[in-house]
């Protein structure tokens, strides 16, 4: 059996060099985190500044569709993600359309946020989006000034670039399939398990 000191010894030198949080960048919730919202979370950061941060957790799956949520909105086969627990009674998106919805901030090469929602039901109406074009997240994930570079200290997140065609893919495995593909030591802590006491 692999001694759990060594394994953490491991895990936590992956911290030695970490970039910084920007817009565009994932945030992968250490292995043991326990809070139930953010365990073992891929969050995508759409703002970064001295007032603090936001972003959208994209691998957490709702049972319900957008049209289920909010009222005359247009038939439409996409699921609903849970974005965090900030405003979670608010419809938030993420999407390729770019000046297609006037007002859209880009937050990374080929990915937006937000935009007229207005423009957005009508293009869902006339069937020019795509599934994989958009994606909706009731709330978001946010950070108050210098929460989130405190969590860093304490080595709750492992950032990573994020990468336009696994923003935009539902992925139920997005955590452990990001780390596997970073390979060396990263590899290893996708295959903890998520009780350390069974590792």
């Amino acid at each position: 059996m692999p001694d759990n000191h060594d394994n953490i010894t491991d895990f936590s030198s992956i911290f030695e060099k970490q970039m910084k949080p920007e817009p565009g960048v994932l945030l992968l919730a250490e292995p043991f985190m326990e809070s139930p919202e953010f365990k073992r979370a891929v969050v995508l950061v759409t703002e970064h500044s001295d007032k603090g941060t936001m972003g959208f957790i994209l691998n957490r799956k709702l049972a319900i569709k957008p049209t289920q949520a909010i009222d005359d909105f247009p038939e439409f086969e996409d699921t609903l993600f849970y974005g965090g627990p900030v405003s979670t009674e608010l419809l938030f998106y993420i999407h390729t359309l770019g000046d297609k919805l006037e007002g859209s901030i880009e937050i990374m090469n080929g990915v937006y946020m937000g935009g007229d929602f207005e423009t957005l039901k009508d293009l869902l109406r006339i069937g020019k989006v795509k599934t994989t074009q958009i994606r909706f997240f009731a709330g978001y994930a946010g950070w108050t000034a210098g929460q989130l570079k405190s969590e860093m200290k304490q080595h709750a997140w492992i950032i990573t670039p994020a990468v336009k065609s696994l923003v935009m893919k539902d992925n139920s495995n997005l955590w452990k399939n990001i780390l596997k593909d970073l390979g060396g030591k990263y590899s290893m802590v996708a295959d903890f398990p998520e009780d350390p006491t069974l590792n």
